[in-house]
């Protein structure tokens, strides 16, 4: 059974065997794991919430591990971020804590270490995300209905499907190509200004719930970005 105590952990490791290894020892020792073989499945992978410690390996194909962890770390300043790798250079290392790497682990790395690491950030982890892990509003993926502190707001199915994405991306963050998808259930070739207008409307109803005004966020020349907590059930 899960702890109180315990985090949840966001693995991307490319060595099965080792992302497997991991990712077992964490949940024997009480923590709901997650584990991705690339850092590209960490925006289409369900996680419910924002991992509070991501592990990760430095040479993952496509996006590396460095570029991961500085795009997480802008996002979520208070997020755990460990990096795991052979590459124990010291260019290698001072890199890696210039991209928000709490720990540099260099492989392979002992049982007793990374317990050590995990521990550690977990202190830091639980003092300063309160909020996050006790979220005000709560999104039915079932039903679409959103329950804030307010009152409870029943959602379009492209509403819900694009607040549940952007809840589990990287940073919750999306572009605005993949909201237009999500929003238009109905593939009928949305428009730019038609998806400001959902977006606006899906404001109305999450402010209606009690979440601030500011709950969905415009990011010039990319996308939206989610700035308030949010439980997927």
């Amino acid at each position: 059974m899960q702890s109180p105590q315990s985090l949840h952990i966001l693995i991307v490791e490319d060595n099965d065997g080792l992302r497997e290894a991991t990712a077992a020892f964490l949940q024997d020792l009480g923590h709901r794991v997650t584990s991705l073989d690339c850092a590209e499945d960490i925006d289409n992978t369900p996680t419910h919430g924002l991992p509070d410690l991501y592990i990760i390996d430095v040479n993952l194909p496509g996006e590396n591990g460095f570029s991961l962890a500085e795009r997480i770390r802008k996002s979520h300043p208070t997020t755990g971020i460990v990096l795991m790798t052979a590459r124990g250079q010291l260019q290698d290392r001072l890199e890696g804590y210039a991209c928000g790497a709490d720990n540099y682990l260099i492989k392979p790395v002992e049982q007793a270490e990374l317990l050590a690491c995990v521990n550690s950030l977990a202190r830091r982890v639980r003092a300063s995300a309160p909020i996050a892990e006790n979220p005000t509003l709560a999104l039915n993926s079932q039903t679409w209905w959103l329950t804030g502190p307010k009152e409870q707001v029943l959602l379009t199915q492209g509403e819900g499907l694009l607040l549940a994405a952007m809840s589990r991306a990287a940073g919750q963050q999306l572009e605005r190509w993949q909201a237009m998808q999500l929003i238009d259930t109905k593939d009928k070739g949305l428009l730019p200004a038609n998806l400001e207008m959902r977006i606006s409307a899906l404001r109305k109803k999450l402010s209606a719930c009690g979440a601030p005004e500011d709950t969905i966020r415009t990011l010039r020349g990319y996308g939206y970005a989610l700035g308030y907590p949010l439980k997927v059930v």
